[in-house]
């Protein structure tokens, strides 16, 4: 793999790495913050990628961020073209489905098998696990280890399957892991449903309104 082509710009796959880790180490302490100002409030970062990608938009038409605009004006078009076109859909489409399913099986957890969750919960306080409403490593660490590595791998395997054949215990497996992380698991796949229909609006904007002229861009 090549660094840079004859142009002297980054080659392809080197200018997709470089933009994709700029932007996750942008998104993923604005989204820890956002997580620890809002609490539990999914609502904190409604927004959040539609703000960061549309000055990061704007800086780069007005050629203020260099190289980097550029790459990222680059990335942006090409994911109206070819391949890459139809993997941004069906990746899209998977992750609003997953994550759809997640928090929609959380929920019924949390709410319509309350009490087999309650009973879940009581019986590791019995068993000296302390869980309360908060991220709590110690009663990760405990649940864990009394679980091999083996049935732990086994156990995720068969989660998805145990999705259809018995919806009841697996939405409270997920409450309870849940409650256990202290909501991170609902709260990442709240905003990854948040950020899949952000990205999306903002592909079509971007392509309506400010990507006409740099579909040929080198």
């Amino acid at each position: 793999m090549t660094l840079f082509n004859k142009n002297k710009t980054f080659s392809p796959k080197i200018e997709f790495i470089i933009v994709a880790f700029s932007l996750i180490a942008i998104l993923v302490p604005l989204r820890i913050f956002s997580k620890i100002i809002f609490s539990d409030e999914w609502l904190g970062s409604l927004g959040l990628i539609s703000l960061v990608f549309g000055i990061i938009l704007f800086l780069a038409k007005k050629e203020k961020i260099g190289v980097f605009g550029q790459m990222f004006l680059r990335q942006i078009s090409k994911n109206y073209h070819g391949k890459r076109k139809w993997f941004v859909y069906v990746q899209t489409g998977l992750f609003l489905f997953i994550g759809g399913f997640t928090v929609f099986s959380i929920h019924v957890g949390n709410h319509d098998y309350s009490d087999l969750k309650d009973q879940v919960i009581t019986q590791l306080h019995k068993q000296g696990i302390l869980v309360d409403s908060d991220l709590s490593y110690d009663a990760i660490q405990r649940v864990t280890s009394q679980i091999s590595p083996n049935q732990q791998i086994d156990a995720i395997v068969v989660l998805p399957l145990l999705s259809v054949q018995d919806f009841k215990i697996f939405s409270v497996v997920l409450a309870v892991s849940d409650h256990l992380m202290g909501g991170w698991v609902m709260y990442f796949w709240q905003i990854m449903l948040i950020e899949c229909m952000e990205f999306t609006v903002f592909l079509g904007i971007s392509r309506k309104f400010f990507l006409k002229n740099i579909k040929n861009m080198p």
